[in-house]
């Protein structure tokens, strides 16, 4: 049985690059590129059909549980989504609704800045950003990158190794007062596809190593899965407040991918929420579908 710790309290802007809104207000996104709130201006997406297969107990059962927790929120959108690492089929729970990937695209971004073979002098930038969602230390990856139509690409090649080569990233702002790399809208699907090769890709260990280093304000959903490598996002909507994670967990018989997204409220809201995702998905790994990198 994964043992699962207890969720630390957030500590809002004490965590992040740039200052969190006054008056005690849930903080923005990571992926701001300026200190101003700001929203996304996408419609709201129609809801996906997804196949749910359910082909072993443990993917049932997960389906229940989450179900019940969709149950218990009639007012939010949630999803989690789950593959064995190396490869297999994607499963999907819930409501599996197109959103802005926030600050979980920083993960793909770090890596190609590995890739581009700046690795080494970005060392830090990369951890910030990986373990404390910085923002200027993220401004500063896209940057090295070329930033713009020559960032978004490299950004795009290492989603396409991943096995993603739908997603596309901004080149440029979208939405004032957000860095564009942000507001890419990274389906849940593609996002956990792109989870399962990640510890496969070639310079990933420096990404995967940091993602199991998170701070503790931002240590709620996956954080409180033991072992648990992951990335998180967070950020207003006009349909709502948005936090997503993506990450590889322990299992059974080698390493789960999993994402998970849920729209609400608030911040609180979504995060608490995000907390009974992770439970659910803990209470059923040893039983889902694991795998290792080839």
């Amino acid at each position: 049985m994964t043992r699962r710790l207890p969720a630390v309290a957030l500590v809002g802007a004490a965590v992040l690059a740039m200052p969190a809104c006054a008056g005690g207000t849930a903080p923005a996104d990571p992926t701001s590129s300026a200190t101003r709130s700001s929203s996304s201006t996408h419609p709201a997406a129609h809801r996906t059909t997804a196949t749910r297969p359910a082909s072993t107990s443990g993917e049932r059962a997960l389906d229940r549980a989450v179900d019940e927790v969709a149950a218990a929120h009639p007012d939010a959108q949630l999803a989690l989504a789950h593959a064995p690492v190396g490869g297999g089929r994607v499963h999907e729970h819930g409501d599996d609704r197109d959103l802005v990937a926030w600050s979980t695209i920083k993960v793909p971004l770090a890596l190609a800045v590995i890739r581009s073979e700046q690795g080494e002098s970005a060392t830090t930038d990369i951890d910030a950003a990986l373990t404390a969602s910085d923002n200027d230390a993220a401004e500063s990856l896209w940057e090295r990158l070329g930033s713009g139509q020559a960032a978004a690409s490299a950004v795009e090649t290492q989603l396409a190794r991943g096995g993603d080569s739908r997603t596309r990233v901004p080149p440029e702002v979208t939405v004032a007062g957000y860095s564009p790399f942000g507001q890419a809208h990274w389906r849940l699907r593609d996002q956990t596809r792109f989870a399962s090769q990640l510890p496969c890709l070639a310079g990933s260990d420096t990404v995967t190593e940091a993602m199991g280093r998170v701070v503790d304000g931002q240590r709620w959903g996956l954080g409180t899965v033991d072992g648990a490598r992951y990335k998180g996002g967070w950020g207003s909507t006009p349909e709502g407040y948005v936090v997503r994670q993506l990450g590889v967990v322990p299992g059974a018989k080698g390493d789960v991918a999993v994402a998970l997204q849920v729209r609400t409220g608030t911040h609180e809201q979504g995060t608490a929420i995000a907390d009974e995702l992770a439970d659910a998905f803990a209470d059923h790994l040893r039983r889902l579908p694991s795998g290792r990198c080839p």
